[in-house]
């Protein structure tokens, strides 16, 4: 086995260009989320050809293909797929070992301010590889389909299928694209997701939810003692709120095992909106105050329980007389999911990273929500999350570590032969 592993390795040294060249193809293609749409089709047409031309038995459909898309409790309406195919790989096993999944999305965030230039120009620079979507999450998917080139290359055959997929629409609380993977029975044994955590390894995503709070009061001029309400003052207090309660939450553990210690849990206002924008000027206040909220959740936390929570401890600050806003949905809840501590895949990767990058692993509840909840809640397949190194996700100067890349591609690729089991091809 060790002379497997020094081939695996020497595989990925002498091929970096290659690993870090599909990454900087895929960052080249716009796949930016638009919500309700999206740009993934070319890139997800890239993807399809890269595989089939590994050999892999590669489909290519639209979500709307799975049977009971639409009406599974777990799908989130609104959203147009008629552009939007998702994409898998299959790397037949002769049957006598586990399966194993790598679940990727290829969409990106929007293009943040401050890009020097096109964010879809990958280029390279001191170790990192940057572009939009370089580090969430096309790295991880890249490391994903290079790891099963590298053990094909080497003449090897997995005794248990090992599936590749790429997504669409997981940003912006989307996930309906991995919710259709496990419809349309691309199902595993164990699935890794290649999210951006550091080399971390990750049994555990946090949830969150994004709110419109709408707080209402009343407009004009009090000439005849007339009652204004202005509204943007409730929204400055529930801003107040906000803010001392993500301290208090950053003080406390979260629960056991994988949220023990002290974190951030993020509160992120992210837009505020009053008064009439067209205005030259205004000279009374406005009848509304919009104010766009996400807040992060652990696992067990239901949407109710999390609003109840900013209700009760905005009351707890200002009384119950507080004027307590409207909460509009703005994507769906995205619930926190987890797996036990005893699930055979986290040994195989705690063993194979350690291997690969001389210490041993963090082995943490990753900090963000993503689409881990459709494999840990509504698939038989429990989902771990690895991904590569680097900074700046949805913002401007994203990159990627070129040698976590390389590392994550080695893990990728011993834990494949561990975990399904790979002999040379007769």
């Amino acid at each position: 086995m060790e002379q497997l592993y020094g081939r695996i390795s020497q595989w990925v040294k002498d091929h970096r260009q290659a690993i870090v060249g599909l990454t900087a193809d895929l960052v080249r293609y716009n796949t930016v989320n638009l919500v309700t749409d999206g740009t993934e089709r070319d890139c997800q047409l890239f993807v399809a050809r890269t595989l089939k031309g590994m050999g892999l038995d590669t489909n290519v459909y639209s979500p709307e293909e799975a049977p009971g898309f639409r009406t599974h409790p777990a799908y989130f309406p609104g959203k147009d797929y008629s552009a939007r195919p998702n994409v898998a790989g299959r790397w037949k096993g002769n049957g006598t070992g586990k399966s194993l999944l790598f679940s990727s999305h290829i969409d990106t965030a929007v293009v943040a301010p401050g890009w020097p230039g096109s964010p879809w120009e990958a280029y390279e620079s001191e170790g990192k590889l940057f572009g939009l979507g370089a580090f969430d999450m096309k790295g991880g998917l890249a490391a994903s389909v290079m790891a099963v080139r590298c053990l094909i290359e080497l003449g090897l055959e997995p005794a248990g299928d090992v599936i590749v997929e790429s997504v669409v629409d997981e940003e912006f609380g989307g996930a309906n694209g991995t919710l259709a993977g496990r419809l349309m029975g691309y199902r595993a044994d164990a699935a890794i997701i290649p999210e951006p955590t550091n080399l971390a390894i990750c049994p555990a995503t946090r949830g969150g939810a994004l709110w419109r709070l709408v707080f209402r009061g009343k407009t004009g001029l009090a000439f005849s003692g007339e009652k204004l309400v202005n509204p943007l003052y409730d929204a400055g207090k529930f801003l107040v709120f906000l803010e001392r309660y993500e301290r208090e939450r950053a003080g406390k553990a979260g629960p056991l095992p994988w949220y023990g210690s002290a974190s951030e849990l993020p509160i992120i206002p992210t837009r505020a909106a009053a008064g009439d924008l067209q205005a030259e000027l205004c000279d009374v206040g406005p009848e509304v105050c919009e104010l766009d909220v996400w807040v992060e959740c652990y696992p067990g936390v239901t949407e109710e329980q999390l609003k109840q929570e900013l209700i009760d401890g905005y009351r707890a600050m200002f009384g119950e007389e507080a004027a307590v806003p409207e909460f509009r949905k703005m994507i769906r809840f995205l619930p926190g999911s987890q797996v036990p501590p005893e699930f055979p895949l986290l040994g195989v990767l705690k063993d194979e990273s350690a291997a690969v990058t001389g210490k041993e692993p963090n082995v943490q509840g990753a900090p963000f929500a993503c689409d881990a909840f459709m494999f840990n809640l509504h698939s038989p397949a429990p989902a771990v999350v690895l991904g590569p190194a680097g900074a700046n996700a949805h913002a401007a100067g994203e990159y990627v570590e070129i040698d976590s890349l390389l590392q994550l591609t080695e893990i990728y690729a011993r834990t494949i032969v561990n975990w399904c089991g790979a002999t040379p091809k007769e």
